[in-house]
């Protein structure tokens, strides 16, 4: 076979070249050359916006926090495949735009019938509504702005988008940042923008913990499947992968958490250490992106986020006494109902340079590497698992060189992996 369409078809669906019964190891030349699986498309582009309101504000007793939550609707002029989206949920210190732009590219929504996908260095989300899926992409509560964040020692959170709250309601929302809310605040945004539709989510990284929780608690939306590009896993997961291979005691991990209610703020140098730059990053230095992306990307990640999708259960006690909820609200990364798997197909890429998700517990055998752990332990209950790995690629695989052939990948396996008689 001469098309790494087929190739890459032949081991989701036939098994054939997968190794350790779910990895597909993409050649770098099939993913560089790798098809547009169907006709492009234009697309328009709507702002949407929601709000919830939960937890008490201390400083006013009688009334609960308001949280909004914001993101980009990409509607495809001629759908693939009528009643099908794609949601995008962004990691740690990132929002919508990760999806919708790349830092060297145009800061603009361009039509892809006119200019050639792999010379636009459009945002993976614009390449995927383009091919003719809609496609939302979120922005958790707090991490959008509509006006250029002011310098990175200053920035903070606004959780009502358009307001910058009190050194005191930072604090007091801080300590309340769970899982539980960002649940609740991205089901009603996906519940109203795309009403009936089934979808396919994909949480990049700390937002993968999205793909096992949102049926569990009330989503109206179908899941159709688990999609993603250095996606994350359950906490619990997480947490049997760091007893097994890192050397830190869970107490040394968690220590720089114990404030609980804070904001771990990101910068060129902490990018370096967690080594997301890589051979494939045509803007350079990670200085060079940072100067790129901060009027637009907020750089900060709360502290109870990090707790929870960590699984920093150790400091299960201070985050009670912190935020004073009950333990309904508190870790649900913990506790996945994973019976719901059952019948779903769950499709990832990682990045052969994904130090978190594919480098680190590599020296143990692959087995111990974080996807293949995961998925591994995902597998009895789901349909079926396939991970691809693409060489050269980091943990922004998606935003890197020939990010329009991971939609395309993404793409195809919407198309003609994931439809199965369970579905």
């Amino acid at each position: 076979m001469s098309d790494p369409r087929e190739r890459l078809l032949s081991a989701l669906l036939h098994r054939d070249g997968l190794q350790n019964d779910f990895i597909y190891y993409l050649p770098w030349e099939d993913y560089t050359s790798f098809p547009d699986p169907l006709p492009r498309t234009r697309f328009e582009v709507k702002e949407v916006q929601e709000s919830i309101r939960r937890y008490s504000n201390p400083e006013k007793p009688d009334e609960l926090f308001r949280w909004d939550i914001h993101g980009r609707l990409l509607l495809p002029e001629k759908e693939a495949q009528a009643g099908v989206a794609v949601v995008m949920i962004h990691g740690g210190a990132a929002n919508e735009y990760e999806f919708l732009f790349t830092p060297d590219g145009p800061e603009k929504y361009l039509d892809l019938t006119k200019i050639a996908p792999e010379i636009s260095r459009a945002g993976v989300a614009q390449h995927v509504a383009s091919l003719g899926f809609p496609v939302l992409a979120i922005s958790l509560p707090g991490h959008y702005s509509p006006k250029p964040w002011p310098p990175l020692p200053e920035r903070q959170p606004e959780f009502v988008i358009g307001e910058v709250p009190t050194p005191k309601e930072i604090a007091n929302r801080l300590a309340v940042y769970t899982f539980r809310m960002c649940v609740e605040a991205i089901k009603i945004l996906i519940e109203r923008s795309l009403p009936g539709c089934g979808i396919y989510l994909w949480g990049h990284s700390t937002g993968g913990e999205y793909v096992y929780l949102m049926e569990q608690y009330g989503l109206k939306n179908k899941l159709l499947g688990g999609l993603g590009f250095g996606t994350g896993m359950p906490a619990n997961l997480h947490k049997k992968w760091d007893l097994l291979y890192q050397q830190l005691s869970p107490e040394e991990r968690a220590e720089k958490y114990a404030a609980i209610a804070g904001l771990m703020r990101r910068s060129p140098k902490v990018y370096e250490e967690m080594r997301y730059t890589g051979p494939n990053q045509p803007w350079g230095s990670a200085e060079r992106w940072f100067e790129l992306e901060n009027h637009r990307r907020p750089q900060f990640k709360p502290f109870l986020q990090d707790i929870e999708h960590l699984a920093h259960d150790v400091l299960c006690d201070k985050v009670r006494e912190v935020s004073g909820l009950t333990d309904e609200e508190l870790f649900i990364t913990y506790r996945p109902e994973l019976d719901r798997l059952c019948g779903k197909k769950y499709l990832f890429f990682v990045g052969e340079n994904d130090r978190g998700h594919w480098i680190e517990g590599g020296e143990h055998g692959v087995e111990s590497r974080v996807e293949v752990f995961a998925l591994r332990k995902l597998a009895p209950y789901a349909h079926e698992v396939r991970l691809a790995v693409i060489p050269r690629l980091t943990h922004y695989g998606h935003i890197e060189l020939y990010n329009e052939r991971l939609a395309n990948l993404m793409v195809t396996g919407i198309k003609d992996y994931f439809p199965t008689p369970l579905g």
